[in-house]
């Protein structure tokens, strides 16, 4: 299983787990404050689109691993996978809420996993058509849902606070509208990666074609934003319609996010076509098949941090800093943790509890 295992994944999973850090870390330790202005809107370019590649990637995973029986039509095997993503998700979302209820991390995302995943069940041996239908169906049902009821209720006005969480109201309006990961319109993120699953990943002359073709769609979606806020006048509606930021999820922040995923995964892919052997690349791909397990240790780091200083304000180079260091060190615990074990000790505590 392993021989047959596409690296590129883990490796586009191991950078997109470092874009996340320094998203997280800067909305913990900036607090909304800009020091360096480039290096601001350096970190501020993976806002959105880190957890994108994330969120595309379990879809990826999820085809790959439903491959065989999407092919056969086995109706026991079928079922049999639709309950083990059943009780994963089940794991995901309550993994996610123990640590937003634990540590307060009120940017969690894997309660979210469990909510795309549980749904996904119900799509996984759809055909390629239609799971894309469906992830522009969920993708308008989001910018209706902007555009006819108030994306800041329950929020402060820094957008780092939700209040109302844990009532039903507040919890289902942040889980499926305007809480960080809202089911509309991400879980068309998961479906697009379902889609794609579908893509046959070992074709080099295809993948460098996918990987083109979805670069040039990421900049003509950028562009169009950007053309569409400037026509109309760089208005504050302008850039809540049009913008390519993920709060709020506009279409266009779904389109060009999944563009740029896609191109990021299609890259990632074309090296491992070249890089399989090198040291270098192992321990970066190794890395990458312990997220759920470095995400864990992301947020230990923000714990510990809150113990030192109470998390002050730190700037962008902080930011920068701590990241890299974090990284590498997760870098390191993997190669060492992987000489005994294939996976990380979160991945195999998910596997033993959802057998």
């Amino acid at each position: 299983m392993e021989m047959n295992r596409i690296k590129g994944f883990d490796y586009a999973r191991a950078f997109a787990i470092l874009g996340m850090m320094l998203v997280n870390y800067s909305i913990v330790f900036n607090q909304n404050i800009v020091k360096y202005e480039i290096l601001s809107r350096f970190i501020a370019a993976f806002q959105g689109r880190a957890a994108a590649v994330f969120v595309i990637l379990a879809g990826i995973g999820i085809g790959l691993m439903t491959h065989s029986s999407y092919v056969s039509k086995d109706r026991l095997e079928r079922n049999k996978q639709r309950l083990t993503l059943l009780k994963r998700a089940i794991f995901l979302f309550i993994f996610g809420l123990l640590l937003y209820l634990i540590f307060d991390w009120t940017a969690d995302i894997l309660h979210y996993y469990g909510v795309y995943m549980a749904a996904i069940v119900f799509f996984i041996f759809m055909r390629t058509k239609t799971l894309v239908i469906l992830a522009t169906v969920t993708t308008t049902i989001g910018s209706i849902l902007q555009l006819f009821f108030d994306y800041s209720q329950g929020w402060n006005s820094a957008f780092d606070h939700y209040s109302g969480f844990f009532t039903v109201h507040g919890f289902l309006r942040n889980t499926f509208f305007n809480g960080y990961h809202p089911f509309f319109p991400w879980f068309a993120f998961l479906l697009f990666g379902l889609a794609l699953s579908r893509l046959n990943f070992r074709d080099q002359k295809k993948m460098k074609q996918v990987t083109l073709v979805a670069l040039i769609i990421a900049i003509v979606i950028e562009l169009i934003s950007l053309g569409l806020i400037k026509y109309f006048g760089d208005t504050e509606m302008a850039i809540y319609i049009f913008d390519t930021k993920p709060m709020n999820p506009t279409a266009l922040y779904i389109f060009a996010s999944t563009a740029w995923a896609i191109f990021f995964i299609g890259l990632c892919v074309c090296i491992d076509q070249r890089e399989t052997h090198s040291k270098g690349y192992l321990l970066i791909a190794n890395g990458g098949k312990m997220a759920l397990t470095h995400y864990l240790i992301h947020v230990l780091v923000i714990v510990l941090m809150q113990m030192i200083d109470q998390l002050a304000y730190h700037d962008e180079i902080f930011v920068i800093g701590i990241s890299l260091v974090t990284f590498v060190c997760m870098l390191l615990f993997s190669q060492i943790w992987h000489r005994k074990f294939d996976r990380g000790p979160i991945e195999l505590l998910m596997r033993k509890v959802t057998k």
